[in-house]
């Protein structure tokens, strides 16, 4: 009469099953909680990318958000409802020249606003874009059609190289005399409009660095860079990451 045997795993096969298969669980979930970290990171870009890019297709495509109820004084001040001063859109001495775009001094925060002008009357046209819109305008901000936005996934933008926090001030321009379309950048918030018209503030390169969590990246960080000399969307582009502009 034959032996019977049993056939099956020991227990210390079994362990060994379990831990390498929890090994692999861990790593598995561990890589997609980075690829996910990642694609949230590149979602921030983006978004702040096409978010200021909107700006110049509002700058193009002028809408006028005044319901009518309002007027606009000679200081480019829009005013509240005023019943008999309430002036009709179009009506009024104002005209919609561009945004005023703002990062906060978190880095975190994106507001875009209409940028109103007043034309000072009888005075000559002057011979340059910039001469025209600084001497002959008085220019203001208005929050009717305001936009705000933060930037994505808890992102922040920072300056080259470091992680502090970088404000920024955009001036978007349709020249009333050429047509043509001027960005004017600083660092910092500036709400004085008529300062910042400057050449100096057209001819620079401005890299927005976007920062985030160190779980969200493998590699350099990425920026949205103004180019110098900005008239449209495709002046605002995301440069490669091997530049490495960032840090």
């Amino acid at each position: 009469m034959g032996t019977k045997t049993n056939t099956g795993f020991t227990i210390i096969e079994t362990m060994l099953f379990l831990a390498v298969a929890g090994a692999l669980t861990v790593g598995v979930l561990a890589g997609s909680g980075l690829a996910i970290n990642q694609q949230r990171y590149r979602d921030s870009v983006n978004t702040l990318k096409s978010f200021i890019q909107q700006q110049y297709s509002e700058v193009t495509n002028v809408v006028n958000d005044r319901s009518g109820a309002e007027g606009c004084s000679d200081t480019a001040t829009v005013t509240p409802p005023a019943g008999a001063a309430a002036q009709p859109r179009g009506m009024s001495g104002c005209v919609i020249l561009g945004r005023y775009v703002v990062i906060d001094a978190t880095g975190t925060q994106v507001t875009a606003s209409n940028v109103i002008g007043y034309r000072t009357a009888n005075v000559p046209d002057k011979p340059s874009d910039i001469e025209e819109i600084k001497d002959n305008y008085q220019l203001g901000i208005s929050t009717i059609g305001q936009d705000s936005t933060e930037v994505a996934w808890g992102a922040a933008v920072v300056k080259n190289h470091t992680n502090d926090p970088m404000s920024i001030t955009m001036l978007i321009l349709r020249s009333p005399l050429s047509g043509a379309i001027m960005t004017y950048t600083t660092e910092g918030i500036v709400t004085d409009l008529q300062s910042l018209v400057a050449v100096a503030n057209t001819n620079r390169v401005v890299d927005l660095c976007v920062d985030a969590p160190a779980s969200s990246l493998m590699g350099n960080r990425s920026a949205v860079r103004i180019g110098t000399f900005a008239t449209n969307q495709g002046s605002v582009q995301i440069p490669p990451e091997q530049d490495n502009v960032c840090g």
